[in-house]
């Protein structure tokens, strides 16, 4: 008896990478390791356990150190004085750079630089002496405003934000939310429409410095310890050579790199659950409960199993994805399976290593609590785990999935 009919003539494929990682990406993950072991960590640790960040000073003396040992901005290309590492040896090195407390916010988060806006690659030559080149070489923080109130999950459709021209200027006027450093930018890029009629097509992405007069910034706190913001563009005149690429081209620019920042988020959230699954098995080898080792309990054993296969199933998930990205394929479908299972087994991980630690497991003097709240928004932000499952949906179904219209 056949349970599965295979069609004449059809083709059964499977994706194959090579997941094999050089040994100058091995060298500069565990240097990268020991880095965060020796001195993000002991700085993270000698804050008050209600510290929200690494006050800006500890951020400067770290960026410089990382500066000298040849990890700054890893992910700029070469030719703009980065690393130029691709997005695969990126998720090997990221899972290193990211384990420690304060990963999500990463002490720059480029190992360890501030990297521009993505977008901004694309950019036009003075654009990128402007903007790009100082940011990567002078550490210039940046935001990125595309969500606005009630937008949802396809901010595309909804923005409201418009841009007008008028002579050798654009005028914004709208309101942005969720807006993550607009508080401590020097400038960002924002998606305005500028031709109401044509959905997507009609937004364009702008340059604007944070000092830019009629710009209002109001943080907005979160489950989170690193905040957003609200910001707010009342006739904000900017000139028209901030204009990235042409009128309506903004979002299809910034689709181009979408799938990267994925891969990111989901390496960032394999980091920090096998960060707690160490300090988890420290924590049972050397506890007991009614006379027997806590080791010794299958449903401890079994958590900690658990744990592990998720772990390394959301790894070559990321890891397949980031493979196609640098292939130059598509990868948008990819980059959606990673995000949403890393980012969900990385919440899953740490909540069950919490729950194996009882009481420990919730103090603030270990990192454990903060990752659960920053992997509760990793859960939404670039793209919610069920418009995720929604695209994949799509991609099975088809049409059949789509709304008939009468």
């Amino acid at each position: 008896m056949s349970f599965v009919s295979v069609p004449p003539n059809s083709e059964v494929s499977m994706s194959l990478h090579d997941f094999t990682v050089s040994g100058e990406i091995r060298e500069l993950a565990t240097v990268i390791g020991e880095f965060v072991r020796d001195e993000i960590r002991p700085r993270e640790a000698a804050l008050p356990p209600d510290a929200r960040f690494l006050p800006q000073e500890d951020v400067a003396a770290l960026q410089k150190l990382a500066r000298g040992a040849g990890f700054w901005n890893l992910t700029a290309p070469t030719e703009l004085g980065g690393g130029g590492l691709g997005a695969f040896d990126m998720a090997i090195v990221d899972e290193q750079a990211a384990k420690h407390t304060f990963c999500f916010p990463i002490v720059g988060n480029g190992a360890f630089g501030y990297p521009p806006p993505s977008i901004l690659y694309g950019a036009s030559k003075k654009q990128i002496e402007d903007y790009v080149i100082p940011t990567i070489e002078e550490g210039w923080r940046s935001f990125n405003a595309i969500t606005e109130q009630g937008s949802g999950s396809d901010p595309a459709r909804s923005i409201r934000t418009t841009a007008v021209r008028k002579g050798g200027k654009y005028v914004l006027n709208g309101q942005k939310m969720w807006i993550t450093h607009a508080d401590k930018a020097r400038y960002g890029v924002v998606y305005a429409r500028t031709d109401l009629n044509k959905g997507r097509h009609g937004i364009s992405a702008f340059i604007v410095d944070a000092d830019t007069p009629g710009m209002t910034i109001r943080p907005i706190p979160v489950i989170r310890d690193l905040w957003t913001n609200e910001v707010v563009f009342d006739d904000v005149e900017i000139p028209a050579d901030r204009l990235i690429g042409e009128e309506g081209e903004g979002f299809a620019i910034a689709q181009r790199f979408l799938g990267k920042f994925r891969v990111h988020f989901a390496t960032t959230s394999i980091a920090v659950g096998e960060e707690s699954m160490r300090i988890a098995t420290e924590f049972v080898k050397n506890r007991e409960s009614f006379g027997l080792p806590v080791a010794q309990r299958q449903g401890v054993q079994f958590a900690l199993a658990d744990a592990k296969v998720k772990l390394k199933a959301a790894r070559w998930l990321t890891w397949e994805a980031a493979r196609k990205h640098d292939s130059g394929q598509n990868a948008r479908i990819e980059s959606s399976i990673a995000k949403l299972y890393a980012t969900e087994a990385g919440f899953s991980v740490v909540d069950s290593m919490m729950q194996l630690m009882g009481g420990m497991g919730l103090a603030k003097e270990l990192p454990l609590e903060h990752w659960f709240r920053d992997l509760r928004v990793a859960r939404v932000v670039e793209g919610p785990s069920d418009i995720h499952r929604f695209v994949l949906a799509r991609e099975i179904l088809g049409s059949a999935a789509l709304p008939s219209r009468s």
